[in-house]
């Protein structure tokens, strides 16, 4: 197993990132109640609280993991599920699992929506954060439908902490067959944040989302679910950064999500860089077929992204590899997931365009380090 712990400390707060890989060796029970027990013990030892979390693994293993999980968390666990994400090409074994967790003087409340808790907020320095795991609506309607009911549902959510969609600073969204209706999503969601101020038509995009929108399948029958962390406070305590990098805004072709967003968080401030991929500056796909030139160009973008905010490749604390299939993630793998020191954990996905191999999401905390 592998296990990668970073953490940024205050002095009334911790935050910690957790990326838990299995060894391959073990059979996929083993493996849960070795990745479960590993994380549980770090969260006691250091006295923090689950904030959000999410699991990649095999359909067929998920309600074995649910429980071997309860178990393995005992008292940690307050009834909030992680994202449970379906991981294609690891054989019957977990993909990955990665937990953000705080140590507050409050612990985390959760959030229930219809009885159901699928969030927590908790407060700190005169801040507010909303921080949600797998919102799905399933049986709702067809994808565009499902996607409209999932943000009516993430709005449920947030209004309890007295938020909004306006104070998103990062969502992931997960998407079942992504290829057959990624415009039809987009559409979906560019009209719910019309609605809700978070684009205002003729003025600024400014309240737009760091944002993630991948193919990989929601276990269950939802067509797509959504991660979330929102931030309530003083101006400024979340700052959008609409083009960034190598890129200019994806508002601009049709997808309504900031390339990056800085937030303040309890123990220093974070930066979500969004889902990048193979991109140039006028919206165009490089290098169709080039698997090995695409992973390359990727990471310059993030990297990019991440020396214009003022971060750097130190400061990454968890980062996923999206291969579009096994032959990708083996060029990946064979170079770049060893010369890039991040915590990774690598999924099998389709990305949003078919041209498209390989996609890469980053967190990165400045003052961040290895515990």
């Amino acid at each position: 197993m592998g296990l990668d712990v970073r953490g940024l400390e205050s002095s009334r707060a911790t935050e910690l990132f957790i990326t838990a890989t299995p060894g391959g060796r073990l059979s996929v029970r083993e493996e849960g109640r070795e990745i479960f027990g590993a994380i549980a013990s770090v969260l006691r030892e250091r006295g923090a609280w689950i904030c959000q979390e999410r699991v990649f693994a095999p359909a067929a293993a998920v309600d074995d993991l649910r429980q071997i999980r309860i178990a393995a968390y005992g008292d940690l666990d307050d009834l909030v599920e992680p994202a449970w994400l379906e991981a294609v090409g690891h054989g019957r074994g977990l993909g990955g699992v990665q937990v953000h967790a705080v140590r507050v003087p409050q612990k985390p409340r959760p959030l229930s929506v219809q009885g159901r808790p699928l969030g927590r907020t908790f407060e700190q320095n005169g801040c507010r954060w909303v921080v949600a795991s797998g919102l799905s609506a399933p049986r709702t309607g067809d994808g565009p439908a499902e996607a409209r009911a999932t943000f009516e549902q993430a709005e449920a959510l947030l209004k309890q902490a007295g938020a909004d969609m306006r104070s998103v600073a990062r969502t992931w969204i997960f998407i079942d067959d992504i290829l057959s209706w990624y415009g039809p999503f987009n559409e979906a969601r560019t009209s719910f944040f019309v609605e809700r101020g978070v684009i205002v038509p003729g003025g600024t995009d400014e309240c737009l989302p760091a944002s993630t929108g991948i193919g990989v399948k929601p276990a269950g029958e939802a067509k797509c679910c959504m991660d979330l962390v929102a931030v309530v406070g003083p101006k400024g305590c979340v700052q959008r950064h609409h083009a960034a990098g190598k890129q200019r805004s994806a508002y601009e072709y049709g997808s309504a999500f900031a390339r990056a967003t800085q937030a303040k968080t309890p123990a220093g401030h974070t930066i979500y860089v969004s889902g990048t991929a193979a991109i140039d500056a006028g919206g165009l796909t490089c290098h169709a077929g080039d698997a090995g030139a695409q992973i390359q160009m990727t990471i310059g973008n993030v990297t990019a992204v991440l020396r214009e905010v003022n971060s750097s490749v130190c400061d990454v604390v968890q980062a996923i590899a999206y291969c579009a299939n096994e032959k990708v993630r083996g060029v990946f793998e064979k170079r770049w997931a060893g010369e890039v020191p991040w915590p990774w954990i690598t999924v099998i996905g389709d990305i949003c365009r078919a041209d498209l191999l390989f996609e890469v999401e980053v967190t990165a905390c400045p003052g961040s380090r290895k515990m």
